[in-house]
C-alpha cells in the first residue's frame, strides 16, 4: 500500500514539474516577438529587423535615391551601433548610409530614440516613423 501511495506521488510530482516547465517554456515562446538578439545575430525575419524594415520602408518613401542618410542608434554600444547602421545600409541600397561621424549627410535617421542634444540645432525633425525618427539638415552637416 505504502509503495503504491510513494509511486503514485511520484507520479503526480512529475507531471506537475512537466506542467510547470511547459508552461514557463510556452510562455518564453509566446513571447518571442519581444526577444531583443544583437545585432549581430539578427537574421531576415526575426523581430528585431522587422521592426527595422518598417521604418527603413517609410523612409524610403521620404528620402530620395542617392541621398546620404546618417543612421544613428542613440544609447547603443558602438559595436551594436555598427552592425545596426549595416543592416539598415543593407535594406537602403539605394540610398548611402554609414554612422555618425563618417561624412556629410542631408538627413539623420534616429533608430528606437530621438534625437537630443545642443548640437542639434542645423537638423529639423521630418517625422516619426514606426520604430525611429527622421531628420533633415537644414544645410548638408556633419551630425
Amino acid at each position: 500500500m505504502l509503495k503504491r501511495f510513494l509511486l503514485g506521488l511520484l507520479v503526480l510530482w512529475s507531471g506537475v514539474s512537466l506542467l510547470g516547465e511547459a508552461r514557463r517554456a510556452l510562455t518564453s515562446w509566446d513571447a518571442r516577438a519581444e526577444w531583443e538578439a544583437q545585432p549581430d545575430a539578427w537574421r531576415f525575419g526575426s523581430p528585431p529587423v522587422d521592426r527595422l524594415e518598417a521604418c527603413l520602408d517609410d523612409a524610403r518613401r521620404l528620402v530620395p535615391p542617392g541621398a546620404r542618410i546618417v543612421f544613428a542608434a542613440p544609447g547603443e554600444p558602438p559595436d551594436r551601433a555598427l552592425f545596426a547602421t549595416r543592416w539598415a545600409a543593407y535594406l537602403m541600397p539605394a540610398r548611402n548610409v554609414f554612422r555618425p561621424g563618417e561624412g556629410k549627410a542631408r538627413y539623420v535617421l534616429s533608430w528606437r530614440v530621438p534625437l537630443a542634444g545642443p548640437d542639434l540645432t542645423g537638423v529639423r525633425p521630418v517625422r516619426q516613423l514606426p520604430g525611429c525618427f527622421l531628420y533633415e539638415a537644414k544645410s548638408e552637416a556633419k551630425p
